[in-house]
């Protein structure tokens, strides 16, 4: 997740939605360019005299990659960094409730997902690497990693690990899109879609009645997709190990770092996961996706209103596994 931009995601969208095929309502689209990625919001509005609804929506991305990109020396986030090891730092509302979600589910996880990995993300350099980083530049970089050396306070947070980074990129992206929503919902409209590479909120109903229909790229075959029924659940993300990836000596190395090892996660191939809000699947489809098939979904099966999709390897062979709710409602498509 990882163009220059806390948020970014790079690659193409890891979730496609789809129509039925009769002539759907005819939503207002509009494509931007930001997160490092394409962004498209679909709005289901009865007059919009301009285009303020989709400015403002999108103005409130580039706020919230003010506060929360680790490129950005001048924001929030870097600001903790340089500040938090003398003291408590106090921080916006917002940004601690990013961190302070990224934590509870760093803990849930056993640190599959973990927002400490800045140091190991640096190094490896996504998406612009062509080879993996030396066994001792690793080791440095993984001294560095974990959750357990940022403590949380009630308004305030402490780093007590010497030289900890953070990355939000696996968290903020998807806040901004639930904020992107709260937005648009405050200018009455009453149904929408957000789009943003891959990570997916939608609400409301379509004008017409029409059920909102979902389709997962299928992890090694860009031809087909897997359909999937509306789960009631308003968000959708997938970490894939073919969003960024390069090939060294015969092996694909790709940016789903497992932050116990430095070394990109090897149990999954896509980890697709619906939640409530965009930001909790996108973080638990990364956390899915270190985890594997058996764990993620144990991780999933404990949690309210969280289903998932997974995609692995055994043997040289393509599986899958689905939490309860997502069972017998996909469907391959070719």
């Amino acid at each position: 997740m990882l163009k220059r931009s806390l948020l970014a995601v790079g690659g193409l969208a890891l979730v496609l939605y789809f129509l039925p095929p009769q002539p759907p309502a005819e939503p207002l689209r509009e494509d931007r360019l930001v997160l490092g990625t394409l962004v498209t919001a679909k709005i289901y509005l009865d007059e919009v005299p301009d285009r303020s609804p989709f400015d403002r929506a999108f103005a409130e991305v580039d706020r919230i990659d003010s506060l929360m990109s680790r490129y950005r020396a001048e924001s929030e986030l870097r600001q903790l960094e340089l500040q938090a090891l003398s003291a408590n730092v106090r921080v916006s509302a917002e940004l601690h409730a990013v961190l302070a979600r990224s934590q509870h589910f760093a803990a849930l996880s056993n640190g599959a997902f973990d927002c400490t990995v800045g140091a190991l993300t640096n190094l490896w350099g996504f998406p612009d690497a062509e080879a993996p980083p030396d066994s001792a530049q690793l080791d440095a970089a993984l001294a560095l990693v974990g959750y357990e050396g940022l403590v949380v306070a009630d308004s305030s947070f402490r780093i007590v690990r010497l030289g900890l980074r953070l990355d939000l990129g696996a968290a903020a992206k998807g806040y901004a899109v639930d904020r992107m929503v709260a937005v648009l919902e405050k200018f009455g409209v009453a149904a929408g879609l957000i789009d943003a590479g891959g990570d997916i909120r939608y609400w409301g109903e379509k004008p017409d009645g029409r059920p909102w229909v979902f389709g997962i790229q299928h992890p090694r075959d860009s031809e087909r997709y897997i359909e999937v029924e509306d789960l009631g659940l308003a968000a959708i993300a997938t970490s894939g190990d073919y969003e960024q990836y390069f090939e060294w000596e015969g092996e694909r190395y790709h940016h789903l770092l497992d932050p116990t090892t430095g070394y990109p996660a090897r149990t999954c191939i896509s980890a697709t996961v619906w939640a409530s809000t965009a930001m909790d699947a996108d973080i638990l489809s990364t956390a899915v996706f270190v985890l594997g098939p058996e764990r993620g979904l144990e991780l999933v099966a404990g949690l309210q209103d969280v289903e998932a999709l997974v995609f692995f390897e055994r043997e040289g062979q393509l599986e899958h596994r689905s939490s309860a709710g997502v069972t017998g409602r996909f469907h391959f498509v070719e």
